[in-house]
């Protein structure tokens, strides 16, 4: 059985994303290398990547382009398989991704239940919340920012919420970020 993750970048009050114009700010202010030399390590271990529509469209705009070509994390970026929820998409321009269809909830816990390595979802929300919302995802992880945003796109609703967690690790960065792995408890 495969582990799913949700990894997600977060405000000191939850916000994943910030008001429209400046939804990456706050993580691209205080991004460091050590953090990215962390996200490189989390995704070699990785079956997949799951995401929904609209981060699969930000992702395939930058990954498979010339203008990451620098980028360390581009050959896992590129190479990883990337699984998609999507009701708009119909066909998915970049290597390796795969949308799930029309039971996409159905199909990811197919995959779950087989055998392989972990999955991690990456930014989008919705599918975090209908993930927690069906008991799929087994850890969070949480790259914490130092900044309050007031605004913006939360991870959670009401309704969403994972229940009770257990504290698995914890690790600082230089611009004050720290990682925060939970798992879920019971799971």
């Amino acid at each position: 059985m495969e582990k799913l993750i949700a990894f997600e970048f977060l405000s000191m009050d939850g916000f994943m994303a910030g008001p429209p114009g400046r939804e990456m700010d706050f993580v691209v202010s205080a991004f460091g290398d050590d953090m990215e030399r962390d996200l490189a390590a989390q995704y070699a271990e990785l079956d997949a990547l799951v995401m929904g529509g609209t981060t699969f469209r930000e992702l395939s705009g930058y990954w498979p382009t010339p203008a990451a070509a620098d980028e360390p994390l581009q050959p896992i970026m590129n190479r990883i398989q990337k699984l998609v929820f999507s009701r708009s998409l119909r066909k998915l321009e970049w290597n390796n991704s795969r949308l799930l269809g029309e039971n996409a909830l159905s199909a990811l816990r197919d995959i779950k239940s087989g055998a392989g390595g972990d999955l991690m979802v990456i930014g989008s929300a919705s599918v975090v919340q209908a993930l927690a919302r069906d008991h799929l995802i087994d850890e969070f992880r949480f790259f914490v920012f130092p900044v309050f945003l007031g605004s913006g796109k939360p991870l959670f609703v009401p309704g969403s919420m994972p229940g009770p967690l257990k504290l698995l690790r914890t690790n600082s960065f230089v611009g004050g970020v720290v990682r925060v792995d939970y798992r879920v408890a019971g799971e």
